[in-house]
């Protein structure tokens, strides 16, 4: 495969037709996204069943999306594969975020205890203009200090969600999830160490600090990794296919006005079939 990093020295681009990738090299794609967390493929021509196809040969494909039968004729294309759009359907309605203002800093279902650790993102129409970015806490886990880290290493918070952190939009149900504590120093399957942080997703702490300590770390490493050094800027064109992996990383799309003209598919995955005994 005929791979290039970015000049930040992390964010893999991979110039290839995904599709046309054998079934070993999807399982190397995978091993690659969970150590540059974002990788990303320029001028891809996907059908629905090409997307499916290659997300199914890495990985389970999560096909579980929506509360309701309501919400699923909203969101979803077919199972498994969501339409993230502010195009309005046949009734009127607009797909996953499709508001035209900022989705700030989050990662996938960070509270739930199946979490598919993989997004992918293909741009289908409309997207010139807008941008999204990812932040690599592994760089910024690594940019702190020793005792600093030490400190981290015995700290659990309860995540969750709540309307106006990082969305207006009620997509979920509001609730902190306090049966499922999570670590906040996370390594990853290919033994990648960082923060597991998404700020707008970490609430109260559970373990490891008083309530005032954990505030004062909060707002602490939520100014850290934010800082510039840490993060990659996509400014998406039509084709574009971005995979990223959501346990040391987590992203924001930005403000785009054109978001009724704008749609991406996301699929949510996991990369078990890359990890089985006879691949490695």
């Amino acid at each position: 495969m005929k791979l290039s990093t970015d000049s930040n020295g992390w964010t893999l681009t991979i110039d290839e037709d995904i599709k046309s990738l054998s079934q070993q090299q999807l399982h190397e794609v995978a091993r690659l996204c969970n150590r540059h967390y974002v990788v990303i493929f320029r001028n891809q021509d996907l059908t629905i069943e090409d997307q499916m196809q290659v997300a199914s040969s890495i990985g389970n494909v999560k096909l579980d999306h929506g509360k309701n039968d309501d919400e699923k004729e909203r969101i979803l294309i077919e199972p498994g594969v969501i339409r993230v759009t502010g195009e309005l359907n046949s009734k009127g309605e607009k797909g996953l975020f499709g508001h035209d203002e900022e989705l700030d800093w989050h990662t996938h279902h960070a509270n739930a205890k199946r979490r598919y650790p993989f997004v992918w993102l293909y741009s289908v129409k409309g997207s010139a203009g807008s941008r999204t970015s990812w932040i690599n806490q592994e760089m910024a886990y690594n940019d702190l200090s020793g005792s600093m880290q030490r400190e981290l290493e015995g700290i659990k918070y309860a995540s969750g969600y709540k309307v106006g952190a990082f969305s207006d939009m009620a997509v979920a149900k509001e609730k902190i999830n306090y049966d499922n504590p999570i670590n906040i120093v996370h390594t990853n399957k290919e033994g990648k160490k960082g923060l597991y942080f998404p700020f707008q997703q970490a609430y109260d702490i559970v373990s490891g600090a008083t309530k005032e300590q954990w505030k004062e770390l909060h707002t602490f490493l939520k100014s850290h990794c934010t800082q510039e050094k840490y993060i990659y800027h996509h400014d998406w064109q039509d084709k574009d296919l971005v995979i990223s992996e959501q346990w040391l990383s987590i992203h924001k799309r930005w403000q785009f006005g054109g978001m009724q003209k704008r749609l991406l598919h996301r699929i949510a995955f996991d990369y078990e079939k890359a990890y089985t005994k006879e691949m490695a």
